[in-house]
């Protein structure tokens, strides 16, 4: 299942980053594509990964919540 997920290219991930950051929600498939993204993708670079331990972050603190 998670290799069917598509490879976002860095302007994607900032763009839902920038989304999840302003509405404050994050959906159960836009996490797996942030964790599959920080997990396989290698070509990930250090700014892309520091936006996506930004909203890994706004969650744990109950600033973004997860929806079904």
């Amino acid at each position: 299942m998670v290799s069917s997920l598509p490879q976002n290219p860095a302007s994607d991930i900032q763009a839902l980053v920038s989304t999840v950051i302003q509405q404050g929600v994050l959906s159960r498939r836009d996490h797996l594509i942030l964790s599959t993204a920080m997990l396989s993708n290698p070509a990930l670079t250090p700014s892309d990964r520091q936006h996506i331990n930004q909203v890994f972050d706004s969650i744990r603190t109950g600033r973004v919540r997860l929806t079904d």
